[in-house]
């Protein structure tokens, strides 16, 4: 049995304030349990990323629940500020037990994240099968959200030059910003090379149309010429689009354009908001969600619309909000016909 890692190391490395050589102390600790019977080491990295997450926001999730009753009569009453906290020392306590038990946690969402590792290549492909929307982090620390059926591909480590992913499907990025480092996305009709943040990206097997739409800083698109070398510099042909802006490509005419971005994009879903609930049943919470995020939210039971929150959703996007649903309140949701459903 190996000697458990002193527990205010290991918050300091949860915190992200480790050294160096404290995170080296970690990843030793870590990694000694390679050669027990730990039941991990068959999980890709990308899996357990998502098992890491699971786990998280378990511990959240029972922590609250345990205060809130069951009952029909009695509503569900649920306070989501400071829950991150809250939730800190609770991770920290489960890290000493969480290798040995992580094995045995399959959640529904992760037995439908189709993830594989091309051990040659050192890519990452992750394919969301879900009905939700599933954020993926990258090694540069950029945020990709994918829509359910989108897929993405990319390095385990970023080259010195570039950073290069593929998608297909609809996918949002939240870039780091490295201008010596220009970051490109390959899909099947278009590439978008990024100069500024966030922005979304459509293009799949099914569409005659892929396009781009930007929500923060400014991207450049054109369209992708099979078998040529991607360039890491601005060309002449490719179209330069800001915020409330978004590039279109027909597939049928090889046509490129730009245009103003429509009232009721889906980009507006990840617009970071900041809304604040106070004792607000969750049929009043449901409209200002609709309003501030243009999406069309149900609820597959009458019961769900008496739950009550007390929550600070500061900072979030359409994701964020829905999956701090999903984790307090215990409540599923699925993207279906262009509307979200809660159940």
């Amino acid at each position: 049995m190996k000697e458990p890692i002193r527990i205010d190391l290991l918050e300091k490395y949860i915190k992200g304030d480790c050294t160096e050589a404290e995170i080296a102390l970690v990843k030793q600790w870590y990694f000694g349990f390679e050669h027990e019977n730990d039941h991990v080491s068959d999980l890709s990295p990308a899996d357990e990323k998502q098992l890491e997450e699971n786990i998280y926001f378990s511990i959240i999730s029972n922590l609250n629940l345990a205060h809130l009753q069951t009952t029909e009569e009695q509503p569900k009453v649920k306070s989501l500020r400071k829950w991150y906290a809250v939730a800190a020392a609770a991770v920290v306590v489960f890290a000493l037990s969480a290798v040995a038990v992580i094995y045995s946690w399959k959640s529904k969402d992760q037995q439908q994240l189709a993830t594989s590792a091309v051990s040659d290549a050192r890519l990452f492909n992750v394919a969301n099968n879900t009905g939700h929307i599933y954020k993926v982090t990258l090694p540069d620390s950029s945020a990709v959200w994918l829509s359910p059926s989108a897929k993405i591909s990319y390095p385990n480590v970023f080259a010195a030059d570039s950073r290069q992913v593929s998608i297909s499907g609809e996918c949002f990025f939240e870039v780091t910003k490295n201008p010596q480092r220009p970051f490109i996305i390959s899909s099947r009709s278009i590439v978008t090379k990024v100069w500024g943040t966030s922005f979304l990206v459509r293009d799949n097997e099914q569409s005659n149309m892929a396009d781009v739409s930007v929500l923060t800083g400014k991207v450049s698109v054109s369209a992708r010429v099979s078998g040529s070398a991607i360039s890491t510099k601005l060309n002449r042909d490719e179209v330069m689009i800001y915020p409330h802006q978004k590039a279109v490509y027909l597939n049928d005419k090889h046509m490129l354009t730009s245009e103003a971005v429509e009232v009721k994009s889906t980009v507006k879903q990840y617009q970071r908001t900041h809304l604040v609930f106070d004792n607000k049943p969750l049929r009043d919470i449901i409209p200002v969600l609709d309003s501030s995020f243009n999406v069309n939210i149900k609820v597959s039971s009458e019961k769900l619309n008496h739950y009550i929150l007390n929550a600070d959703f500061e900072g979030f996007n359409l994701p964020d909000v829905l999956n701090a649903l999903k984790k307090s309140l215990n409540v599923d949701y699925a993207i279906v016909n262009n509307h979200i459903e809660l159940k």
